[in-house]
């Protein structure tokens, strides 16, 4: 908290912390800077006794030694005439003589604060410029509010007249300071207090935008609606008010732009207050706040009156304001004392706020003469409700991160039984969704791969090498799987059955990887004195059916396809041909060669359960380097003995072989063809025989 309070100093200095005015008094409508250092004191505000001239235009002035006198910054209501005093109505000039020091280089200017009505600047009698068009009648006259630097002519003694008009506010006269210094420092003057209250609206809007989603996160958090509610009436207030930004983006009417200023005023209380009810429903009353509201409800609709009328109650409606203040500040204290949560920095915020609001409302009513500083102070107040809406927010973050880290392991564990992908083809985002019956329909790759006599290898371990064995061994094909695009749909004891969803070269590519891992996991084994594997995968391509099968109680995913039964059998065909990888001819018309792979034809084979054989490729690649490369450099002669054992010539087809396996002795796919052709030429001789 001791840091909040530091920090909340030291950004209300830093708002505040500008070249302060010099006060110089005018006597008699005459100031004398022929001795004042622009370099020490670059800012001199011209206060003190201005000329003034009431109903008369600048060039209508005949000076004299008994003219009027009028202390300014003021306003002329209530001035004393002859035939009475006069109202807040009416235009009037006010003069000034001023004496520059001789030796003066820089160009001087004059900064002129709005003044809530219009007003027009003339140097000896020439027309500068100014803000609006002030007239000596409604007809002509045009209010505006807006700063403005008027360069000053280049010459020691000149003649200030400042001609004022009102018809529309409960006020004439001089609001604020006339100030006079360097072009270049007023110029840096006005776009800083720009730049501070476009920042401060900014802040404004930030965080009127930060609660306003938090409250459609949460609807049951009102007091994120209530904050909001309060950023945006000061959001209006500041855009409205001192250097009126807004006329920076929209040229908006004076009649407009003045009922923002007064709807931004009237309800900035009643929304702070029922913020602050909302936080603690307990301490504060209901029926306090009831009436707040209807105070501003009914000064709002007064806004629909000419302004003459709704601006009386600047004079009145900062009594309800801050008694306003004075309730929150009561009420807070309460809270503070029964230690509710967050009361504290609440109370240290609103206290803040009273203090520049107070300020603001003497200093707009001439009382006082200091500066605004209400939105540096709500500024502070905002930020300590991001402060501890933010510990808040912290505080259900983490309990969010941790059920998120909940789910995700949740997830995680889940996945290891049902593969994500399996759901998400399923078209379900989570295990949950997932129903009996739900099912697909897709082409898919399917994978068998199989460790060869593995029943006899394990009948050589315990049950826990055997598990262990599984294990080392599917940590390194599964990755591989996965990689690839694919992943595993299940395992059937030492096999493991995968499916390629998108691309069939994805499995083949797959497969040869697999094969790479298998001789480097044999390499392992060997150096461990362990036996060596081989492990036999099929691959085919078709349409298949994705689904969760089962009952109520028990369910799982699977798939269920005749292309799984032929990539099953396919596999079992590598037993017989001593392959290491053997695809459909389906997955390889369909595949890419794009790969570099090698491919040859091995044989149509029956397969049990399908009326029709089918034909069977071998990739080369799924074998040792040296081996593969010597099978691709005979494809050539493989291929035409394979057509001459097609053609049943098994003579010519017998010596092909033959030649092969001089070639390649561990050609087991030649040799098995060479032993079926000696049978055949065997049968036909014991045919020729006993014919």
């Amino acid at each position: 908290m001791k840091k909040l309070i530091l920090f909340s100093l030291l950004f209300l200095v830093s708002c505040l912390s500008e070249e302060r005015n010099t006060i110089k008094e005018a006597k008699n409508g005459f100031i004398n800077l022929n001795q004042h250092s622009f370099q020490t004191d670059p800012f001199v505000a011209l206060m003190g006794d201005w000329k003034f001239y009431w109903n008369t235009a600048p060039t209508n002035i005949q000076e004299t030694n008994s003219d009027r006198i009028l202390n300014l910054p003021n306003h002329w209501n209530g001035y004393q005439m002859e035939y009475g005093k006069i109202s807040g109505f009416g235009h009037a000039s006010f003069r000034l003589h001023i004496q520059l020091p001789d030796d003066l280089q820089e160009t001087m200017a004059l900064t002129v604060h709005e003044q809530d009505t219009s007003y027009a600047i003339y140097i000896d009698g020439k027309y500068y410029g100014g803000s609006g068009v002030p007239a000596s009648n409604t007809n002509q006259f045009v209010p505006m509010v807006r700063s403005t630097i008027i360069v000053l002519p280049q010459q020691k003694n000149i003649t200030i007249d400042l001609y004022v008009a009102n018809y529309v506010h409960r006020k004439g006269g001089i609001w604020n300071d006339i100030v006079l210094s360097t072009y270049t420092k007023a110029e840096s003057r006005l776009t800083k207090h720009k730049m501070n209250e476009t920042i401060l609206c900014s802040i404004f809007a930030f965080v009127g935008i930060f609660f306003l989603v938090m409250y459609f996160y949460n609807r049951d958090g009102r007091q994120t609606l209530g904050i909001f509610l309060f950023s945006l009436a000061v959001l209006l207030r500041t855009i409205s008010t001192g250097e009126r930004i807004v006329l920076e983006f929209i040229d908006l009417p004076y009649w407009i732009l003045l009922r923002l200023e007064y709807l931004s005023w009237y309800w900035s209380a009643p929304l702070l207050y029922h913020y602050f009810y909302t936080i603690f429903p307990n301490e504060f009353s209901k029926k306090l706040g009831n009436v707040f509201y209807t105070l501003s409800a009914i000064l709002t609709l007064g806004l629909i009156l000419p302004p003459v009328y709704f601006t009386e109650t600047a004079s009145i409606y900062p009594i309800a304001f801050v008694l306003n203040g004075l309730f929150v500040l009561f009420y807070l204290f309460r809270a503070y004392q029964k230690n509710r949560m967050e009361a504290k920095p609440l109370l240290f915020g609103i206290g803040h706020i009273l203090v520049g609001a107070t300020n603001d409302v003497l200093h707009a009513e001439a009382i006082i003469h200091t500066t605004y500083i209400a939105p540096s102070t709500v500024v502070i107040f905002v930020f300590l409700q991001v402060f501890t809406f933010g510990r808040i927010v912290r505080q259900n973050i983490i309990k969010t991160l941790e059920f998120a880290e909940e789910q995700k392991q949740f997830s995680s564990s889940f996945s290891r039984f049902v593969p994500t992908e399996f759901l998400y083809h399923l078209g379900k985002d989570d295990i949950r969704q997932v129903d009996l019956g739900d099912q697909v329909q897709k082409r898919m790759t399917v994978l068998f791969a199989d460790i060869r006599s593995f029943t006899e290898f394990s009948e050589t371990l315990t049950p826990k090498e055997n598990f262990d064995f599984l294990n080392s061994y599917l940590q390194r094909v599964g990755p591989i799987i996965r990689h690839n695009n694919g992943f595993i749909d299940k395992f059937i004891g030492d096999a493991v059955m995968a499916l390629f969803p998108y691309n069939i070269n994805d499995a083949v590519k797959a497969a040869v990887e697999m094969q790479e891992a298998i001789r480097l996991y044999n390499h392992h084994r060997a150096n461990c004195g362990y036996i060596p594997i081989e492990v036999g995968i099929g691959i085919h391509t078709g349409n298949l059916t994705l689904g969760i099968l089962g009952e109520h109680k028990r369910m799982e995913g699977t798939v269920i396809s005749d292309a799984v039964n032929l990539a099953s059998r396919i596999e079992g065909i590598t037993k017989l041909f001593s392959s290491r990888i053997v695809i459909s001819a389906e997955t390889f018309i369909e595949s890419s060669d794009t790969l570099g792979f090698h491919y040859r034809l091995l044989d149509r084979v029956n397969i049990k359960g399908k009326t029709e054989s089918v034909f069977v490729v071998e990739v080369l690649d799924g074998y040792e380097p040296e081996k593969a490369n010597r099978l691709i450099s005979c494809l050539d002669d493989y291929t035409l003995s394979l057509d001459a054992y097609r053609r049943e010539d098994f003579e010519e087809a017998k010596q092909g072989f033959a030649s092969l396996l001089d070639k390649n002795p561990d050609d087991s796919v030649s040799r098995l063809f060479f032993e079926r052709c000696k049978d055949a030429l065997e049968r036909s001789k014991l045919e020729i025989g006993t014919s």
